[in-house]
């Protein structure tokens, strides 16, 4: 992926997931719990590196690995901007040194999982990532987002055949079954 796709899949990546779904508020005012769930589909013909982590309050800093397992921190990341994004076109994966909750997983074509965190507070931060271990820049997608105070929160990310990825963001206070 050239860096101009990359660099507009990854402001797109921050952009959508949220998008309709963000309400105002402290993830502290309401601690109730918050039900947050991940799904990653793979439909490309390519082995992948899905990882998804929810956050309360920020990262409290983050390492990031590369695909020769090498790995940089950068304490004092609070979010998925605050790293060079020369750093994220790189990564393979991350891994948040805050309060966090994180799953990764590799992916061949036609696979996918879901995932369910622990219970969350309102408001909490769900970062997803999408890489490609062996591609000269790995990291296909990286996104961030957020339901506000609802009770569910689910986030999709599906990679089509063509590896394109899709993200989609569903927030609601009636809890699936």
């Amino acid at each position: 992926m050239e860096r101009r796709q990359f660099l507009a899949a990854a402001g797109l990546s921050l952009a959508v997931p949220t998008a309709g779904c963000t309400a105002p508020g402290n993830a502290t005012e309401t601690p109730a719990p918050q039900r947050v769930t991940v799904s990653f589909s793979n439909d490309s013909d390519r082995a992948l590196v899905f990882t998804a982590a929810a956050i309360a309050a920020g990262f409290g800093g983050v390492e990031l690995t590369y695909a020769d397992s090498e790995t940089e921190t950068f304490p004092d990341a609070e979010t998925v901007a605050d790293e060079p994004t020369q750093a994220w076109e790189q990564a393979v994966t991350f891994t948040p040194l805050g309060d966090a909750q994180r799953r990764q997983f590799r992916s061949t074509a036609g696979s996918g999982t879901g995932i369910e965190f622990e219970p969350m507070p309102y408001g909490s931060t769900v970062v997803t990532a999408v890489a490609d271990p062996i591609a000269e820049s790995p990291m296909w997608s990286i996104g961030s987002g957020t339901c506000g105070a609802v009770k569910e929160a689910s986030f999709e990310v599906a990679v089509d055949a063509a590896g394109i990825v899709h993200r989609s963001t569903t927030c609601t206070d009636t809890p699936s079954a």
